[in-house]
């Protein structure tokens, strides 16, 4: 894959997931991607608060000029979003995510109530381990991502798995109530079963797509980000 002038990519793993998760990104975009770790939200803080605390800790270097791209895989997506209101991407790149409240699954509200029902002593890595092997078997994931998403998810920890859950069913965001909002490009997998596609939002739909593409269709995906980047970064060198 052909390189492209220098920019700064933040891509967000999804829920329960970590940098380890853009493995194949990270061979392709080397130091230009980086792949922060969850930062630990505050006792009561909102999901808007935590992602603008979270963007001061993101914010470049002095002297480093690279455009800025946010991005991010499924509740990823949406912590860029979200951030985006606070560090002025050049542009805003979605992997199997959703772009406004409207395309959230109306399920996620019961998943939240069913979350709740569990008390927090048992709401431990057998659950998350359980809900990550619910996700391999949609997905069909091969053995290798399988065991990537199971070992992710023996190491998150719980209670911010609990308090993302939250802000994820009840993200109320939509990008059209900004007006100066920066360009948001999406691709999606027609067959995801954790984010349906919302028809009309995605720039490139992957007909045997399911959720995960970032794993499945990984060229694909690559290549989505390079185009976006060339853009608006400026043309190969």
């Amino acid at each position: 894959m052909k390189r492209y002038i220098p920019a700064r990519i933040i891509l967000f793993p999804g829920l329960g997931g970590d940098p380890r998760m853009f493995a194949q990104q990270k061979r392709v975009f080397g130091d230009d991607l980086v792949c922060p770790a969850w930062l630990t939200p505050d006792a009561g803080e909102s999901f808007d608060d935590y992602t603008r605390r979270w963007a001061k800790l993101l914010e470049p270097e002095a002297g480093d000029d690279r455009a800025l791209f946010l991005g991010g895989v499924s509740f990823g997506g949406m912590v860029a979003m979200q951030m985006a209101r606070h560090m002025n991407p050049a542009a805003v790149i979605l992997i199997g995510s959703c772009r406004s409240r409207a395309a959230k699954p109306p399920r996620w509200q019961m998943a939240r109530r069913i979350g709740d029902m569990i008390p927090p002593r048992l709401f431990g890595r057998r659950v998350l381990a359980a809900a990550a092997l619910w996700v391999a078997v949609l997905d069909r994931l091969d053995d290798e991502h399988r065991a990537l998403l199971m070992t992710m998810a023996a190491d998150s920890e719980p209670k911010l798995i609990r308090w993302s859950g939250h802000a994820c069913a009840d993200w109320g965001f939509d990008s059209g109530d900004h007006p100066d909002f920066p360009p948001i490009h999406q691709i999606h997998g027609r067959h995801d079963a954790i984010i349906p596609l919302y028809q009309g939002d995605p720039d490139t739909v992957i007909p045997d797509g399911r959720h995960l593409i970032h794993f499945s269709h990984r060229q694909t995906v690559n290549r989505f980000i390079l185009d976006v980047v060339r853009r608006y970064a400026g043309k190969e060198s």
